[in-house]
């Protein structure tokens, strides 16, 4: 089950604020009627008072809501297996997370920078299936290739730089993985390498075997600022900067010169900027340069709505909650009359 606007479901936050809201309240009238009252005197004028009813008003209420929201949101399903066929490339993202990418010469910073490329970018994907991994110390596989964009979309989303505890950089370690994802040798292949480009020296002639397949493109994206900027390092109550042995703040520089060799050694194309704009055309240029492969895919189509259900159960609690107030209304007409 997915939903035609899943931008709708962001009103469930607001149950938290009503949540909240409702507790104070609570608090301030419970005060009231404890220490305002006397409370036999009150419990004479009103006998039916009760903390929990209102409690119980308000959970019904609150449920009536979410599902009234989940129906907004247009719940659906899929109900009919079709094969579709699409015609696209393989394509990697090995994103850098090691902690240099926290630096903020780039707005916001060059992980969450990183981050807004990867989910334009796979906005105006069609029929190329996506993979992506993280790397940093060590390489971690986050999605393998497939064309749910979707599910890409949730995932990069998750990035950060607790993902690997490892730091460094493994390039190495990142080429393999991003290798091993590539199971169709008729597609055409290409890993989009993102990182600042810090620690990555090296000999990269001796990476020239780390691919399967000599016809797998390596292109490099390098960002960051070559003046750069202190490391910073968030605690519970302050946030401090990375320091060397001496005490001195280290400044993180981005490296363009060693993501270009990598580029070099695969026949790929190498891009420095920080425009997020010019990375993504980047990335679709030296896609479509490739040769498409058609591919065929089984997927859920014809979706039925399933709204009618979650209305059902918002109508229910709203008219159970009814029932309750139009039972305390006779109370209350009852004490008018005496």
């Amino acid at each position: 089950m997915d939903f035609s606007k899943p931008e709708l479901l962001n009103l469930l936050f607001l149950t938290i604020v009503l949540l909240l809201v409702f507790y104070i309240y609570y608090i301030w009238q419970k005060d009231i009627v404890e220490n305002k009252f006397n409370k036999d005197t009150f419990l004479k004028i009103n006998p039916n008072y009760s903390s929990v009813i209102k409690i119980v008003h308000f959970i019904l209420k609150l449920t009536a809501l979410v599902f009234l929201i989940l129906a907004l949101a247009g719940p659906r399903m899929g109900i009919e297996l079709k094969k579709v066929n699409r015609e696209g490339v393989d394509v990697v993202f090995a994103l850098d997370v090691s902690k240099s990418m926290l630096v903020e010469d780039v707005a916001p910073n060059r992980l969450l920078k990183s981050v807004q490329v990867l989910s334009k970018t796979i906005d105006k994907m069609v029929s190329d299936r996506v993979g992506i991994i993280v790397y940093a110390g060590q390489a971690y596989p986050l999605m393998p290739l497939s064309f749910d964009y979707s599910m890409a979309k949730l995932l990069i989303k998750t990035i950060s730089t607790d993902l690997v505890n490892i730091q460094g950089t493994d390039l190495s370690s990142a080429l393999m993985l991003s290798d091993s994802f590539f199971d169709n040798n008729e597609r055409s292949k290409i890993i989009f390498l993102i990182s600042d480009g810090e620690d990555h020296e090296g000999n990269y002639q001796q990476l020239s075997t780390v691919l399967s397949d000599k016809k797998t493109i390596v292109c490099t994206i390098n960002i960051g600022t070559e003046s750069g900027g202190p490391i910073p390092i968030k605690t519970q109550s302050d946030i401090s900067y990375k320091k060397d042995k001496n005490g001195n703040v280290v400044i993180s520089k981005a490296n363009a010169k060693a993501l270009e060799t990598v580029a070099a050694n695969y026949n790929g194309a190498f891009i420095k900027s920080n425009q997020t704009n010019d990375m993504v055309k980047f990335i679709f240029q030296n896609i479509n340069i490739l040769d498409k492969t058609s591919t065929e895919e089984e997927m859920f189509s014809d979706y039925e709505d399933q709204f009618q259900w979650f209305l059902g159960f918002a109508l229910f609690f709203i008219l159970l909650d009814l029932i309750l107030t139009h039972k305390r209304i006779n109370f209350i007409r009852h004490i008018i009359k005496q």
